[in-house]
């Protein structure tokens, strides 16, 4: 089965509590039930769903680009068990464009916000149109702000061009994390790496504390999954060299332990992906019974990136840049090498077209160059463990069908890394 194998057996299970999850992921029922909104009868001409965060048997947000009356919107939805009562404590806000700036749907149990407005975050408005304060403080040419990336009520991303469309800087919108301790950590990290040659981290330019916003620098380069396939090897052995100098910074670069991999979590994400897949229970049961108690061996703790996927690493000739370095934490340094090792894995199962044979073995080969590598056996596990708790966990939370459709042998395949099986450098 690959990810165009898409069937019923994809397809999560009920949730009573949520019983409205399956028409609130449908962009076209969304937009039937968004057109009951608009406040000078326009059309809804476009609904494309942005992003999904799902709990189960606790609530979904869905984010969608709307198209209406000729204007582009960003919407987001959040279910509650009395969305009624959630709406009627809702401070009334002005509409946007033609839509309200908050609704209520009761068929459906969600309560409605169209950017700017948030539930929780209230610098939405400055980040996407920043007054003259905010603009002569980032460190860059500020004409306007182009949303990239929305998690509603935690943190909002803009790319800031100038007057001509260049990129000046990525502006981030946090409700509750500390841009001033931000900005230090991400500084710390640039400056630690200067010095390394070919290898590059951004630093924050700019800085509105108290609107909760930071402007990071603009990094080139383009991901290894838009290289050429001759080109990736190289690219991956220079990445498995720079994560190997980012693992020799000091842990105490301003972020604390790093939280995904407590075998209790671990163990949860199983159970999760079992109650939404009864289909297999079976297989994540095995999985989450051979994962044990933790890795059998534990490695000292470095300075872990944290979320070492394609969109954050940077490839622009001989130069890595990695980004997003905000996730991160002090833990093993298997936790980032199994996360990137599982991800290469699990694109063999998603993308057999395009998947190139040997990119672990470049990768490893080249953190090796730098830094020993973790024991054996730890890496197994930490690979498998992200199979579970960033793959499985993530295609529910997040409804990517594509995963869930491949579900069955990201759990297999994980069972066969862990006992040795499957090669992690594959």
């Amino acid at each position: 089965m690959n990810a165009a194998a898409a069937s019923c057996a994809t397809d999560l299970s009920p949730d009573p509590v949520v019983a409205s999850r399956d028409t609130l992921l449908d962009a076209a029922s969304c937009a039937d039930l968004l057109s009951t909104f608009t406040l000078d009868g326009a059309t809804v001409d476009a609904c494309v769903q942005r992003r999904v965060k799902y709990r189960i048997a606790e609530s979904l947000r869905v984010v969608y680009d709307v198209s209406v009356g000729g204007r582009s919107l960003v919407m987001s939805a959040r279910t509650f068990a009395d969305s009624e009562a959630v709406y009627s404590a809702i401070t009334p806000t002005a509409p946007v464009g033609s839509m309200p700036g908050v609704a209520h749907d009761a068929a459906t149990s969600s309560v409605w916000w169209t950017l700017p407005n948030d539930r929780r975050m209230r610098n939405l408005g400055i980040l996407l149109d920043a007054p003259a304060r905010v603009r002569d403080t980032s460190g860059v040419d500020w004409a306007r702000a182009e949303l990239v990336e929305y998690a509603p009520e935690r943190s909002a991303t803009a790319r800031v061009v100038d007057a001509t469309g260049r990129t000046t800087g990525y502006a981030k919108a946090y409700r509750d994390r500390d841009p001033l301790e931000l900005t230090e950590s991400y500084n710390r990290v640039e400056a630690a790496l200067a010095g390394v040659t070919g290898v590059r981290t951004p630093r924050v330019v700019g800085c509105s504390p108290a609107d909760r916003i930071i402007v990071l620098e603009p990094m080139p380069g383009i991901s290894w999954t838009d290289l050429d396939a001759s080109e990736m090897h190289a690219a991956m052995s220079r990445f498995g060299a720079a994560i190997a100098h980012a693992h020799g910074l000091p842990t105490e670069h301003g972020r604390g332990p790093f939280g995904r991999y407590p075998i209790s979590r671990v163990r949860n994400s199983a159970d999760l992906v079992a109650t939404a897949r009864p289909d297999l229970a079976a297989a994540a049961g095995r999985i989450r019974d051979l994962l044990g108690d933790g890795p059998p061996v534990t490695g000292p703790s470095v300075s872990l990136h944290g979320d070492v996927h394609s969109n954050n690493v940077l490839f622009d000739g001989d130069v890595v840049a990695m980004i997003d370095f905000d996730q991160g934490g002090a833990g093993p340094a298997a936790a980032d090498l199994g996360s990137l090792l599982s991800t290469l894995l699990a694109s063999k199962v998603l993308h057999p077209e395009r998947a190139v044979d040997g990119l672990g073995t470049a990768f490893l080969d080249g953190y090796a160059s730098v830094r020993e590598l973790p024991d054996p056996d730890e890496m197994r596990w930490y690979t498998a463990a992200a199979f579970v708790a960033e793959r499985a966990i993530r295609a529910v939370n997040r409804v990517y069908r594509p995963t869930l459709a491949v579900l069955p042998e990201l759990l297999d395949l994980a069972a066969d890394v862990l006992v040795g099986e499957v090669p992690t450098d594959v």
